[in-house]
């Protein structure tokens, strides 16, 4: 459908991430339509299409005659079938599309969520979005907005191969039941209790063992609440907590490099040095400096 679209958009740039998977940067002005462009009402079975967007709108009509529009900084999953009867677009609008079939894509898919340690159903997720009239806005969360974030830090050559693996994730999330969640049962409130004490002890080790011992589950279950819950592994929202708590210190206290770093559960300044570099593009002497 807007796959179909971008390939006759002179400013779309496509670009093959993995088999079955492509991803396009798209930024297209308002000069060429004067009135909302229209979309073809074509989606195969077994291709999913997932919009970041970033201007302009989508707004996506079902054969029902209800209606659903994306914005900036939202994401909306489409998939085959005959339930959506057309859409639209608004220009100016720009953002990245994620185009994946699903057949052609099953190899590379399965090798891609083992290496992540995920298990993907896309029947399951075909199945939800058969409900949900062929398509589904996703609703801000930590989730999306942890990967408009680092959608906007990353290069331009890096986004589309970001996109797939954030709609990989999505898919992943989408397989969860849609009642009885982790987020609504005590499950929800032992990870979240684990979230706040990681936040109170950044300046300790903390370990997937020790964690999972603290709060009575086996690492790999664990792992997965965690990841369905916050949009992140706990590594890398610890990593990112830590980064961020280590910039607040250097902009309001007067510890050294090596007090942040100690601060924030980094045992070397060279460590957390080249972790913040990576974050923020400077070093932390120089960042504090600059604010």
């Amino acid at each position: 459908m807007l796959a179909e679209y971008l390939d006759r958009a002179p400013q779309a740039l496509w670009q093959t991430v993995m088999p079955g998977a492509r991803a396009c940067l798209f930024s297209l002005d308002g000069e060429e339509s004067s009135s909302p462009d229209g979309l073809p009402p074509r989606l195969e079975q077994m291709h999913f299409e997932v919009l970041f967007c970033l201007k302009g709108s989508v707004t996506l009509v079902r054969r029902d005659g209800t209606a659903l529009t994306a914005g900036p900084r939202q994401i909306l999953l489409l998939a085959g079938g005959s339930a959506l009867a057309g859409g639209r677009l608004e220009r100016p609008a720009s953002g990245v599309l994620v185009a994946v079939d699903a057949r052609q894509a099953r190899e590379s898919l399965e090798a891609l969520c083992a290496l992540l340690g995920l298990t993907l159903d896309t029947g399951q997720v075909r199945r939800r979005m058969d409900r949900k009239g062929g398509c589904e806005l996703v609703g801000r969360s930590p989730w999306s907005q942890s990967a408009f974030e680092h959608l906007a830090r990353l290069p331009q050559a890096e986004r589309g191969r970001w996109c797939v693996l954030k709609s990989v994730e999505l898919l992943y999330l989408l397989c969860a039941p849609e009642e009885g969640a982790p987020e609504e049962g005590p499950l929800a409130r032992t990870v979240a209790d684990l979230r706040r004490y990681m936040e109170e002890h950044l300046d300790e080790s903390l370990t997937i063992p020790a964690l999972s011992r603290r709060c009575c589950l086996s690492p790999t279950a664990l792992k997965c609440a965690f990841r369905r819950m916050y949009g992140q592994s706990i590594h890398a929202w610890l990593r990112d907590r830590r980064l961020e708590r280590a910039a607040e210190l250097l902009r309001a206290s007067r510890l050294s490099v090596l007090g942040v770093a100690q601060a924030v559960g980094y045992g070397s300044a060279s460590q957390f040095s080249a972790a913040f570099r990576q974050r923020y593009g400077t070093a932390p002497g120089q960042y504090r400096k600059n604010v």
